[in-house]
C-alpha cells in the first residue's frame, strides 16, 4: 500500500508541478532595422531577422517597427545623449508584435544600446530576450537615417 501511494504521489507531482523545462532554450538573433523618422514624430521601418531563433520559430523573418515610446536625456552628463525608447515590431506574416525596450547611448564613439523584450502579442507573448545593438549612420544619402543592428538571444518561456 505504502508503494502505491509513493507512486500516486510521484505522477500527481509530475503532473500538477509546472515544469521549469518548458521553456524554450535561448537562440541566437539578429535583426536589421533600417529606421526612418519624421521631424517631431515617431520613427520606424521594415526589419530582417536571421538567426537560429528565426530558423526554430520563435520570431519572424520580417516586419515594420515603429516607436511607441522615446524619452531622450543627457548632455549635462557630459554624454551627447541618452535615450529610452520602446519600439514595437510588427510581423508581416500576421503571427505577432513584440515590444522591445532600447537604452541608447549616442556619443562622440557612436550610437550603441541594450535592447530587451518587454511585450508581445499572438505567438510572441512568451517571448524573452535581450542584447546589444549599434546605429549606423549612412555617408551618402539613403532611404533611412540609421540602420540599427541588433544582436542578442531570445527564448520563449
Amino acid at each position: 500500500m505504502r508503494r502505491l501511494v509513493i507512486l500516486i504521489t510521484g505522477i500527481a507531482l509530475l503532473v500538477l508541478v509546472p515544469t521549469a523545462g518548458s521553456a524554450s532554450p535561448p537562440l541566437a538573433v539578429d535583426f536589421v532595422v533600417p529606421t526612418s523618422g519624421t521631424a517631431g514624430g515617431a520613427s520606424g521601418g521594415p526589419f530582417t531577422a536571421t538567426g537560429p531563433a528565426v530558423d526554430a520559430g520563435l520570431v519572424c523573418d520580417t516586419g515594420q517597427t515603429i516607436d511607441v515610446f522615446g524619452h531622450a536625456g543627457g548632455f549635462q552628463s557630459g554624454q551627447l545623449l541618452t535615450i529610452q525608447l520602446v519600439k514595437r515590431f510588427t510581423c508581416d506574416d500576421g503571427s505577432g508584435e513584440f515590444d522591445v525596450k532600447l537604452q541608447v547611448l549616442i556619443n562622440t564613439n557612436g550610437d550603441n544600446f541594450q535592447w530587451v523584450v518587454v511585450n508581445g502579442t499572438g505567438a510572441y507573448e512568451r517571448l524573452r530576450g535581450t542584447g546589444q545593438g549599434i546605429g549606423l549612420y549612412p555617408d551618402t544619402p539613403a532611404d533611412y537615417d540609421v540602420l540599427d543592428l541588433y544582436s542578442g538571444k531570445v527564448h520563449s518561456d
